[in-house]
């Protein structure tokens, strides 16, 4: 029963993930920009994640110090330069575009694999990445006529979130071969990106925020730490000791852009378009294929 139920985890992962946009959005609304809107996530995340190792496993707290610049750079990629990316992109795009452009980045790993570690490439996963890009290529609008619908900008850092998320998974394949837990790592990349970005924080602004309603704004920027953090974080986590990697993948992959989806329908009324719907089914189809042919490609998230 129990095995039943943790496939429900990565889901959990998935949908958690996919509603980060509305986070995004509602601060950028109140005057914040992405360092600061990234700062306000990353430092309340470092706290909350804190106090959980404390609560449930101290030991995961040690870290060696010849080990920390693997860290930084994870810190780096995956908390700063990814999340800078993807909130433009979940700004200037529909929030499923930005999300399933996101979640193009095994395409990425697979290729920096084949070339780092030397892994095979077979026709079916060349295929599956084929797929994957021609489905992107119509969530964009390229086939309905008039070309591409979005912000160029707004794509560009789509693109460069994929990029980015690709790096930070065969970054933490290198730290998970060192024997550290992910919650280990995504402490200590949150701290490191808590002090990188303290400097570009708009503290004005932020002071501002706060300012206007203590309590809300405060509950607020913990439920955001908690739902595209922490809840994911441990969810993945625990549904990876009774769910094969790849199937995890699969339904994490599949159910994050899905929520995003839902999230624009319903909260911005982000119709898409019948050829872009097509085309996210086309691009999920593809990834599950290439997640089911190779263990390697899995998504680890701060």
């Amino acid at each position: 029963m129990r095995k039943k139920l943790a496939v429900l985890l990565p889901v959990l992962a998935g949908i958690c993930w996919g509603i980060v946009g509305l986070f995004i959005r509602h601060l950028d609304g109140t005057g914040l920009d992405n360092p600061s809107i990234v700062f306000t996530r990353t430092a309340v995340g470092s706290i909350l994640l804190f106090l959980f190792i404390m609560v449930t496993d101290r030991g995961k707290l040690r870290i060696k110090l010849r080990d920390l610049p693997v860290v930084m750079a994870i810190s780096m990629v995956g908390s700063v330069l990814l999340m800078q990316f993807y909130n433009t992109a979940a700004l200037r795009l529909s929030l499923s575009l930005a999300a399933v452009l996101l979640s193009m980045s095994p395409v990425v790993v697979l290729i920096a694999s084949a070339i780092i570690f030397k892994e095979k490439i077979t026709l079916r996963k060349v295929l599956c990445m084929a797929g994957a890009i021609a489905g992107c290529a119509m969530l964009c609008g390229i086939f309905d006529g008039g070309g591409f619908q979005w912000d160029t900008l707004g794509l560009l850092a789509g693109i460069a979130s994929t990029i980015c998320n690709g790096v930070y998974i065969l970054l933490t394949r290198v730290s998970a071969d060192k024997g550290y837990s992910t919650l280990t790592i995504c402490l200590y990349s949150s701290l490191f990106a808590t002090i990188v970005l303290a400097p570009f924080t708009d503290w004005q602004t932020l002071g501002s925020y706060m300012a206007s309603d203590v309590w809300g704004s405060s509950l607020f920027l913990v439920m955001q730490s908690v739902f595209t953090s922490l809840l994911p974080s441990v969810a993945y986590i625990l549904g990876m000791k009774y769910v094969e990697t790849s199937r995890a993948a699969i339904l994490e992959g599949g159910s994050e852009p899905l929520t995003a989806m839902a999230t624009g329908i319903i909260v911005y009324s982000e119709i898409p378009t019948a050829a872009g719907l097509a085309g996210m089914v086309i691009t999920i189809i593809a990834l599950t294929l290439l997640s089911c042919d190779s263990d390697s490609i899995r998504k680890d998230k701060l």
